[in-house]
């Protein structure tokens, strides 16, 4: 079987999430694993949504783990937008279109290709090999990375190596050391609600309030400690979610906007928290109201996170890419959060962020599409790679 072959299967089995779920994709990946020889462990902290892990014991010597997500995002209502079936993957020329093949069942098959080629033909030095296939990435990794890091019941890799797309426009732009976390959080604003027609003596409504705070996000610069290593830039975006008003006639009274925060290594929660109260009270005023809200969970503040340039997880990538793809991937910040915000963030496990085939911009919209070249680059580059890590490491 090779990778192309694999995605296609992969990108056939319905794991949309919110949907289907990953239990179908998940015995797909477990049978397909154990039936040439691997120990295939299946670990469900939520009823129907497992994880898999895939692990080769060479001997002695470190454990490097690939890891990827096995949900998608749900076809949604770009369902009409499809040239193609989104469940079949369809190759045109170089060109392999369909749900998840870029996120990222591509990566995922490559990297099943790869621990297979490479445990065909070990040599000394690496120890024990993963691949690592989570549930639940697409929306918030609770039934996933979350919980699989407060478990007993797996062996933690040294270093992890995330499968993400790792191009924003073009395929393989950048290795991405840095994963942006996130903040959301809704302001209510209360204000005077009465007769339309007397507008003047009640003030501004909340809705207007409501739009001075949004403008006022557009150019707030949220506060950084200790930038990082690898330069990054934190993305405010206001206006995610409103809501408001009662009925032509009234003037409204109360308003609620959501606003999210794109973190970055060097911030700290509470400094931005308090950055954000100082900024909501400066510009409601004498005004009206307001009370701002934090997301329940990893949404209400999701660190950012950071792998050493130095780390040898990443020396050895950036040698595999070098060997594979004949030129140096610069290090850049990942633009979305991944799940290197538990396996780094809360569990301490150097991960590199993203390094995988495909392009973010395709990502989660119609006609989702991977280069079939670079599907079998990517299997080559993780090949690589594992071997690349056992040297870089005697």
């Amino acid at each position: 079987m090779d990778v192309l072959d694999l995605t296609a299967q992969l990108v056939a089995i319905d794991s949309q999430n919110p949907g289907a779920g990953e239990a179908e994709i998940a015995a797909f990946v477990q049978d397909w694993a154990t039936t040439r020889g691997f120990d295939a462990t299946r670990l469900e902290f939520e009823a129907g949504r497992p994880n898999v892990l895939i692990t080769a014991d060479l001997g002695n010597g470190p454990h490097l783990g690939l890891t990827g997500h096995l949900d998608t995002k749900p076809i949604g209502d770009a369902i009409s937008q499809w040239a193609t079936p989104p469940l079949t993957l369809t190759v045109d020329g170089d060109t392999a279109y369909g749900l998840g093949a870029t996120d990222m069942k591509g990566a995922v098959a490559a990297m099943l290709i790869a621990l297979e080629r490479f445990t065909a033909a070990p040599s000394g030095g690496l120890g024990k090999v993963s691949v690592i296939l989570t549930a639940d990435e697409e929306q918030g990794s609770d039934a996933g990375a979350q919980s699989l890091i407060g478990s007993s019941d797996w062996a933690r890799p040294d270093a992890l190596v995330i499968g993400e797309p790792s191009g924003i426009d073009d395929p393989w732009e950048a290795m991405f050391l840095v994963s942006r976390g996130i903040c959301c959080f809704e302001i209510d604003i209360e204000t005077t609600q009465g007769h339309s027609g007397l507008s003047p003596r009640l003030g501004r409504n909340a809705m207007l309030v409501a739009a001075d705070v949004l403008r006022a996000f557009e150019a707030f610069d949220p506060p950084v400690a200790r930038p990082g290593r690898t330069p990054a830039v934190a993305t405010v975006n206001p206006g995610m979610l409103i809501s408001g008003g009662v009925c032509f006639g009234v003037w409204p009274g109360r308003c609620t906007v959501g606003v999210e925060i794109r973190t970055v290594p060097g911030m700290m929660r509470d400094e931005v928290r308090a950055a954000v109260a100082d900024l909501v009270e400066r510009t409601v005023g004498g005004q009206g109201r307001a009370t701002i809200r934090y997301a329940e969970g990893s949404l209400g503040w999701m660190p950012a996170t950071e792998i050493d340039p130095e780390h040898p997880a990443v020396t050895a990538a950036s040698a595999a890419a070098r060997a594979v793809l004949g030129r140096r991937l610069p290090f850049a910040a990942y633009p979305g959060g991944t799940d290197a915000a538990y396996f780094m963030g809360e569990a301490a496990i150097p991960t590199v962020v993203s390094l995988g085939p495909g392009w973010l911009s395709v990502a989660h919209g119609a006609n989702e599409k991977v280069g079939v070249g670079h599907l079998d680059d990517a299997t080559r580059l993780y090949e690589h790679l594992l071997r690349e890590y056992r040297h870089d490491l005697e």
